[in-house]
């Protein structure tokens, strides 16, 4: 059985649904652990959106390293929008 271990905590679901994605694509299973369920209570107040990203224990340091790499990586080239 896998140990899942957390890699990072981001406040709200769209932006854990983008990392997800992102480490999904880089062959990394993700797991989401919301503090609140989005649809109980959808606001971001005193870390009720946190949302932490858990990995298996063996794919930690991949995680960490593309995690960083996607950070790092500006968001045009990312292919995301800036805000209006």
């Amino acid at each position: 059985m896998d140990k899942w271990v957390k890699l990072t905590r981001v406040w709200g679901e769209v932006e854990a649904l983008l990392l997800k994605g992102f480490l999904e694509g880089e062959d990394i299973p993700v797991r989401l652990q919301y503090h609140v369920p989005p649809s109980v209570y959808p606001v971001t107040v005193d870390g009720l959106a946190e949302v932490q990203l858990l990995v298996p224990e063996e794919y930690l340091a991949q995680a960490q390293e593309a995690l960083a790499a996607y950070t790092q990586t500006p968001a045009e080239e990312r292919g995301e929008q800036g805000e209006i």
